[in-house]
């Protein structure tokens, strides 16, 4: 039986909508903030405005929503261990109910700061803040890694 372990970002029971809103906020605000600046100026000097609200606007919420779909579908939601492997789900990946896919544990490096888990090709860094649990992570993050195993087979 895996020991899973859920990020600040886990959706949980939240709906697609609600915890797309929740991501799109950032890149929203990002991305538009420029356009009102812009549009403002050139409306403060007599200049038309049309150009930002006809061009600007559209590329500005592509860019958002590109944004968005990039950030929930990179953002760790979920990470479970079983001895010598990991899981790592994302945000997208929770809320369209994807199964795990378990990948060797190659290293676990853990500071202070965050730990580094070395699963398959990608190395990951967990955060404290970012993770409710993070002491219990750290440790079966710790137990899951077997190097020893690993070496003797």
């Amino acid at each position: 039986m895996p020991t899973v372990f859920e990020s600040a970002y886990h959706p949980g029971d939240a709906s697609w909508g609600l915890v797309y809103t929740r991501f799109l906020a950032r890149p929203l605000a990002v991305c538009t903030l420029p356009l009102m600046i812009g549009a403002t100026t050139s409306a403060l000097l007599g200049e038309p405005v049309w150009g930002y609200l006809v061009w600007g606007l559209p590329a500005a919420l592509a860019l958002a929503t590109v944004w968005t779909h990039f950030t929930i579908a990179r953002t760790p939601a979920e990470v479970a261990f079983r001895p010598g492997q990991a899981a790592l789900r994302s945000v997208y990946e929770v809320l369209r109910d994807r199964p795990r896919t378990w990948e060797p544990l190659f290293s676990v490096r853990a500071t202070r700061w965050d730990i580094e888990l070395s699963v398959g090709r990608t190395t990951h860094m967990l955060k404290p803040d970012r993770w409710p649990d993070y002491n219990a992570l750290r440790d079966a993050a710790r137990t899951a890694f077997q190097p020893e195993a690993r070496s003797s087979s």
